[in-house]
């Protein structure tokens, strides 16, 4: 009420004041180029600083490698002559592609299995009480334990190699996808479900033309984390007998204690899974842009 009466006395009207909240959202984006330049300003800092520590001697390379020492370790890793494959040795020059190859495949099928089995789920769950009383607790209970315990259950059940790798990031992707599609098919307004049955949506049809849409935002969230919960599992999978992928080859850099190639690995990890998670909210953008009105 006061808040009213000191908008008259003023003789403004907060509403033309603030505008719609879209506006201000617009407003406190940063443009294309803006927002590049300061994505890029705080690693390129810390690179600086980190080559100076390196250069100084403040730290050892033994401990942390100097960025020039880990481009030439990329570049070998990427661009240097393959050499012949030696039985039982996972091999590092050259076979950047090999082994990227193998543990993105292994990811986009174990994720592809987690949408199609979480999304559903998730939807079940949210949508029905019956269902989340029988099955929540337990879904709650196994997504509890830590990945690893998972590893030896997959290698008696799959054997050594794919099966048991895309089993893991299976596992890792599907919670967060199941979690987010719950929680946000269950947080869909009853005013719009009451609305689509008042215009003649079939009870049936509520799922699709409802439920589905007014969640998706919280889907895609879930699709996403799970996305990088299940390359981060990649690690973890590769440790089922693998010989190609990243994940097998930075255990390999491990045993003889080469710590540039693990952190060429972990660069390589990190720069994939920021990829995907782009394209993921690219390709999500078009379908969830009433959202950010």
């Amino acid at each position: 009420m006061a808040l009213r009466e000191a908008e008259g006395d003023a003789g403004l009207d907060l509403g033309e004041v603030l505008g719609p909240s879209s506006e201000i959202a617009t407003r406190r984006r940063l443009s294309g180029w803006r927002r590049l330049a300061v994505g890029v300003a705080l690693p390129a800092v810390l690179i600086g600083l980190w080559s100076v520590l390196s250069a100084t001697g403040v730290v050892s390379d033994r401990f942390l490698p100097a960025p020039a020492d880990l481009a030439r370790t990329a570049r070998d890793f990427v661009v240097a002559p393959k050499r012949p494959p030696i039985p039982g040795v996972v091999p590092f020059k050259g076979a950047a592609f090999e082994h990227i190859r193998a543990s993105t495949g292994r990811w986009l099928v174990a994720y592809a299995i987690a949408v199609g089995v979480g999304v559903p789920l998730g939807m079940g769950l949210g949508l029905s009480r019956w269902m989340a009383a029988a099955v929540d607790p337990l879904f709650q209970a196994l997504r509890s334990v830590p990945i690893t315990a998972w590893l030896p259950v997959a290698l008696v059940w799959f054997g050594l190699g794919d099966g048991a790798a895309r089993f893991l990031v299976f596992i890792g992707a599907v919670s967060p996808i199941v979690v987010a599609t719950a929680d946000s098919t269950a947080r869909v307004p009853r005013q719009l479900v009451d609305t689509a049955r008042m215009l003649g949506t079939r009870p049936r049809d509520l799922a699709g033309r409802v439920y589905l849409p007014s969640a998706l935002p919280g889907i895609v969230t879930g699709l996403r984390l799970g996305l990088t919960l299940g390359w981060t599992t990649v690690i973890v999978a590769e440790l089922t007998g693998s010989r190609r992928g990243l994940g097998a080859m930075m255990f390999a850099a491990r045993e003889v204690s080469r710590l540039d190639q693990i952190m060429v690995g972990m660069a390589t990890f990190a720069i994939i899974g920021f990829a995907g998670d782009l394209l993921l909210r690219a390709v999500a953008r078009p379908f969830i842009r009433w959202a950010d009105g």
